[in-house]
């Protein structure tokens, strides 16, 4: 327990000064800092912030709230509900930025709204303190006489707590009750429940927790932090954060894998490092957990899991491409003294200048770090080959480069955090463009976390790159899982193989399926680079049937004995050996607002049909450039 050890062997209190005079980023009133702001940067806050000036600040009804639980909808709240903070982020940078008390009014206005509202959170959250899963409870409507602390409850506190110590006395230029109202519904929203309880799962007493734990926590602890006048309580306070937050590093295999996907590594990971930062800049270096390996290792995950540019590795509710958090992942790679995280963060195109919106704690340090991201002059890696155990997820490229054949594969079991039924499925790129796709996951609903979770096209095996059973495809459960799973590098090839049995049900009728995976890198024009994807089955009756489902960006051209797929912007050819298979392509429409900007308006279900299968037998797929 990394962060409990610590607190054992140091004293909390003498590392910290009071939070009166606590400093991490300048204040409203320190002007010469913020001057420093490059001016293109200031530029866009300033635009940005003018468009809110006289905002109208939309209404949050009972109807919308309650239309999650009707029509499992949560979008009619929460794009109201995050539309109020956003504005309210970008006045007070825009206030930060200008320093003239141009934008207080608009700031007390939002401040205001939001304090009355009977809930920080959003619908889909609601209830989860009854149950330990959040959105279990069928509540209709907040309860306000037990508040509970949501992801975004917590973001919200964190964002008054930040404009309490931005603003310094703006606000009370404008009326003293205006610190005052948000120091009671701190302290009756949160303070108070975050204190004298253990029971929300996301804590970590009894359960297993996932992105939920860091993600509160860095906000909670801005709020204590920054805005917690009680030395003695700040005290503890912190030290219960430090406390749960080991529970997810606990969590955590020690190759720093996120089985959440890389989309959640921002709210996992990256939140993690919000903890730590703020302490680390609070302390003035006195409380400096970055040289702990597993911390390291939870960075250095994003560059190993990239593919190029903002495509990732999205295995689970991870999108293919994904928009870093730059600034926030520079710093990361600054702290561990890792120059590959920085180049990633730095490298990618159009990152410069762009701010992270949804957060100030991430907003703020892009202000005070873009200059110096910059000007670094490093460049993402491309990691040849890449194995977390833990995970059981391997990645592998023809070159240490974007051009080229590219694999990423996975083992695992269907019971980890934002799970698919995806055991032993994988992604195919070519020069850095996808082939074989995870489709991702679409707009949440309430299906998406419930019972229904496994009728969502998305989630299914049958839509991963992954063989459909006499009519059976896997099932959730930890119980489904990889066995037997080994994986081998070296300059000529990668190899990654497991036994599937046990991901399907009994049903399947299988006594082994054994799938491998491996990526040759060839030697030039007379040997070149290949993937083979190789499926090894032995079946317990006599009668069977056998699909191999993979899914593509692109549509196939289908032929009798082989199927060309395009990348847009290069070609593989497939071919198979060992049993005869029959071959047709099927168009999936896309219509979702979180797909479509991935995918376009649909992806395509190439469906190999094995043909009599032998009751031991093995087909070979292999895939090589046009």
């Amino acid at each position: 327990m990394i962060l409990t050890e610590w607190l054992n062997t140091h004293d909390l209190s003498a590392c910290l000064p009071p939070a009166s005079a606590t400093r991490l980023y300048p204040k409203r009133a320190e002007r010469e800092e913020w001057e420093k702001v490059p001016e293109e940067l200031k530029t866009l806050c300033l635009e940005k912030a003018e468009s809110f000036l006289g905002y109208e600040w939309p209404f949050l009804s009972a109807a919308a709230f309650m239309e999650f639980r009707r029509s499992g909808d949560r979008e009619i709240y929460e794009k109201p509900h995050f539309a109020r903070r956003r504005a309210l982020e970008w006045l007070v940078i825009g206030e930060c930025i200008e320093g003239k008390g141009r934008f207080a009014n608009d700031i007390v206005n939002g401040i205001w709204c939001i304090c009355e509202e009977s809930f920080w959170g959003v619908s889909a959250h609601n209830g989860a303190n009854y149950s330990g899963v959040p959105g279990a409870m069928q509540l209709m409507l907040p309860d306000v006489e037990d508040p509970y602390i949501d992801l975004f409850a917590s973001e919200t506190a964190a964002l008054l707590t930040w404009i309490q110590y931005l603003m310094g006395g703006l606000l009370d230029s404008v009326s003293w009750q205006v610190s005052r109202r948000i120091d009671i519904e701190m302290e009756r929203r949160i303070k108070q429940p975050f204190l004298a309880r253990c029971d929300f799962w996301w804590m970590g007493y009894h359960q297993t927790v996932n992105n939920w734990n860091p993600w509160i926590l860095s906000n909670l602890i801005t709020v204590f932090l920054l805005g917690e006048r009680d030395e003695t309580r700040r005290r503890l306070a912190l030290e219960k954060i430090l406390t749960c937050l080991d529970r997810f590093l606990a969590a955590y295999h020690e190759d720093g894998g996120c089985d959440e996907g890389t989309s959640y590594w921002g709210a996992a990971g990256g939140a993690l490092f919000d903890c730590l930062e703020q302490l680390f800049l609070a302390s003035g270096g006195k409380i400096d957990l970055f040289r702990e390996k597993l911390i390291g290792e939870i960075g250095r995950f994003l560059y190993r899991a990239h593919i190029d540019g903002d495509y990732f590795v999205n295995f689970a509710d991870g999108g293919a491409r994904v928009n870093i958090s730059s600034c926030m992942v520079y710093r990361y790679g600054r702290c561990i003294g890792d120059e590959k995280l920085m180049g990633l963060a730095a490298g990618i195109p159009s990152r410069s200048y762009r701010m992270q919106e949804g957060s100030l704690r991430r907003m703020l340090p892009c202000l005070f770090t873009q200059k110096e991201m910059a000007a670094c002059g490093l460049t993402p890696p491309y990691e040849r080959d890449v194995w977390f155990p833990g995970i059981q997820v391997m990645a592998a490229r023809e070159n240490a480069s974007k051009e080229g054949l590219y694999l990423a594969a996975k083992g695992g079991h269907n019971a980890e955090s934002h799970n698919h039924n995806d055991v032993g499925s994988c992604v195919l790129y070519l020069d850095g463009k996808p082939v074989l796709i995870d489709a991702g996951v679409g707009v949440y609903t309430r299906q998406t976390f419930s019972d229904e979770r496994y009728r969502i096209w998305t989630m299914q095996s049958q839509y991963h790159n992954l063989p459909t059973i006499n009519g059976q495809m896997q099932c959730p459960g930890a119980e489904f899982r990889a066995e037997d799973v080994r994986y081998s590098a070296s300059d000529r090839e990668a190899d990654f193989s497991l036994e599937l049995r046990a991901a399907y049900p009994a049903e399947a009728g299988i006594s082994s399926y054994r799938r491998s995976y491996r990526l040759v890198r060839g030697a030039g024009a007379q040997a070149p680079a290949y993937v083979e994807i190789a499926d090894y089955w032995t079946f317990a009756g006599e009668q069977n049937t056998l699909t191999l489902n993979l899914l593509t960006a692109k549509e196939p051209e289908v032929f009798p004995d082989s199927v060309l797929l395009d990348s847009g912007e290069g070609r593989l050819r497939l071919s198979w050996e060992g049993a005869a298979l029959s071959a047709l392509s099927e168009w999936i429409p896309v219509a979702d607002a979180k797909l479509s900007p991935v995918w376009g308006d649909g992806v395509w279900r190439l469906v190999l049909t094995v043909e009599n299968p032998a009751r031991e037998g093995q087909i070979c797929l292999r895939f090589e450039k046009e």
